[in-house]
């Protein structure tokens, strides 16, 4: 019986044809897959292989008083960074996962030569008194010797900036 109003003269095809249209079809989504995980892994190299040097690059707080930080900033690469931006922060002591507060201006370096370190004094804002307890942050931005600018949070991974 065909409830259709037209004549249905379709020719659906084979089921070995129906087999061969769907083995192509999931063999051209296998590749597309294949060739995305490809592109991702090499994406993921590119990046490690780019952070080679910024990962060289470190900064270490102490606090000396109750309102003076003193920032060393490392550079254990070969090559200069450049225009680097100092920017220490509080970890709050009662919630260790909590966003850090800032406790100064950013503090700016021009270029820290290889196998060098720049020694920073950073003065607390007034509403901040230091103790020896508290925990210390230093983010750092800088530009590597390839141009790459990145940003570092602490003893953190080094992230691609824009």
């Amino acid at each position: 019986m065909n409830w259709l109003p037209y004549q249905d003269s379709a020719d659906w095809g084979s089921v070995p044809d129906w087999f061969g249209a769907i083995g192509s079809i999931a063999s051209v989504l296998i590749v597309y897959l294949g060739l995305r995980r490809e592109i991702r892994a090499r994406r993921r190299d590119e990046l490690r292989v780019r952070a080679t040097q910024a990962r060289l690059v470190s900064a270490v707080a102490e606090i000396r008083g109750n309102s003076v930080l003193r920032v060393v900033v490392a550079n254990e690469s070969d090559a200069p960074v450049l225009d680097v931006t100092v920017l220490p922060r509080l970890v709050p002591p009662d919630d260790p996962d909590g966003t850090p507060t800032e406790l100064a201006e950013a503090k700016q370096v021009r270029r820290i030569h290889g196998r060098e370190s720049h020694e920073l004094f950073v003065t607390v804002t007034a509403e901040h008194r230091l103790r020896a307890a508290d925990a210390v942050l230093v983010d750092l931005t800088f530009t590597d010797h390839d141009g790459n600018r990145w940003r570092r949070s602490g003893a953190g991974q080094p992230e691609a900036v824009g």
